[in-house]
């Protein structure tokens, strides 16, 4: 929001867990004054950052038509087929979700950050939202990389900057299967 014209919102949703729970960011980005004190029910912007969360909640219905999932997984495209409830793949595919997938796991743990994925996850968030052009996001989030983590040594900020640079590409398109529109759950064993 610093770095733009557009105003900008962040409201969160906590889990009454605390540590290990789940938190939603329901973030909003306009031209006008920005005054709404309730969560986003239909977002241009989906992000899972668990993969274990596709099948515990209703994750997509807050998806506008037209609008970008992108969930962060280990699987391979037919595993994420197989993990997605019926109604999800139905929503999906009659609203014309686009779905991108990202293992920012292993991509974390491969630029040296460790299990922290939230600087991958968050640099794919602007290579595909696009709230501000690409290139000046991600040139923003290495600024305040380098100024939050200087103190901590070179090592620690090229950590991070590698992880920003993998985040912006490192997703892929998931191509959404035809028969997704009339999907049906298995039957129970």
């Amino acid at each position: 929001g610093d770095n733009t014209d557009q105003y900008a919102q962040a409201y969160f949703q906590y889990d009454s867990k605390k540590s290990g729970g789940v938190t939603i960011s329901h973030l909003r980005f306009g031209k006008n004054q920005i005054k709404a004190s309730y969560y986003v029910t239909k977002a241009d912007f989906v992000a899972c950052h668990s993969a274990s969360y596709m099948e515990k909640f209703d994750i997509v219905q807050d998806i506008k038509p037209g609008g970008t999932f992108l969930v962060n997984c280990q699987w391979s495209d037919e595993e994420f087929a197989e993990h997605m409830p019926a109604v999800a793949k139905r929503y999906i595919a009659n609203n014309n979700v686009n779905v991108y997938l990202i293992d920012a796991i292993d991509l974390a743990a491969k630029v040296g950050m460790g299990k922290r994925t939230n600087t991958v996850l968050q640099s794919a968030f602007f290579a595909l939202a696009k709230v501000l052009p690409a290139e000046d996001a991600l040139q923003y989030m290495k600024d305040a990389a380098t100024k939050s983590y200087m103190k901590k040594g070179q090592a620690i900020v090229d950590a991070n900057h590698k992880a920003i640079d993998a985040g912006a590409t490192a997703f892929r398109k998931f191509e959404v299967p035809a028969d997704w529109a009339t999907a049906e759950d298995a039957a129970p064993v």
